[in-house]
């Protein structure tokens, strides 16, 4: 085995050690990564069936990191398998999306009121900016910053309830949801709807009312809830939404 000579500094100390480049992403982590986004964007649309082979010249690596790849996003349930047929997107259903926005209504509406007796002048001044922020429909990298402030908005205001468990449910619903909510922002412009209603909540939360911000965070969740059922219900090309 050839030995690595280590370089010297005349004086016969050790030169300073060369900065690392950052650890670049494994070929597992850039499959996963690729797919989780063609996923969440539909662009993968939902109950399409993949195969490992098919995936694999697609991205030109083998099979070992798809399948691990996809491992992983069957574990958040956004693929499924089937035995000798392969793997599927997962589906969407009107059903999965009633639970999961009945669930996020009764946490972010306790989670906003807890947040009215803790949150934070520099908290609120953070959440003022992620209320700012919006997207261009024609163009997907503004998308997915819209689509990642609008969740830290509302993961923000529970982490200032200071609740680390409700923080942490509401955050997997959020996910869950994740796709959902790039269906209504890809059909219909709902920046001028978000930004308003989001505005609304801050200051209402920089007023410490808890009635009135729980009222808001409700009609804000089933506003967007009748948003994304009029956009699924009207949609072309999402075959497999079911009741």
């Amino acid at each position: 085995m050839r030995e690595i000579a280590r370089a010297s500094s005349p004086s016969g100390r050790k030169s300073p050690a060369r900065k690392r480049n950052p650890k670049q992403p494994s070929l597992t982590e850039q499959v996963y990564n690729r797919l989780r986004g063609e996923i969440l964007s539909c662009k993968l649309e939902p109950g399409l069936e993949i195969s490992e082979i098919e995936l694999a010249e697609r991205f030109d690596v083998s099979k070992t990191p798809v399948r691990e790849a996809l491992a992983t996003l069957r574990q958040e349930g956004l693929v499924r398998t089937f035995p000798r047929r392969g793997y599927q997107i997962t589906p969407i259903t009107f059903g999965d999306m009633n639970e999961l926005f009945d669930l996020r209504i009764m946490l972010e509406a306790g989670a906003a009121e807890l947040a009215c007796e803790r949150i934070t002048e520099e908290e609120l001044e953070h959440l003022r900016e992620q209320a700012r922020v919006v997207y261009d429909q024609a163009e997907t990298p503004t998308l997915d910053k819209f689509i990642a402030a609008n969740t830290d908005f509302h993961l923000a205001i529970a982490r200032a309830s200071g609740n680390q468990r409700l923080y942490d449910i509401l955050a997997r619903q959020l996910h869950e949801l994740e796709r959902f909510f790039y269906i209504g922002a890809q059909k219909r412009d709902v920046n001028s709807e978000t930004s308003n209603d989001h505005m609304k909540i801050v200051e209402t939360l920089a007023k410490r009312d808890r009635d009135a911000v729980r009222a808001l965070m409700i009609r804000h969740n089933e506003l967007t809830r009748e948003g994304l059922l009029r956009v699924l219900t009207n949609a072309r090309g999402y075959s497999a939404i079911a009741l």
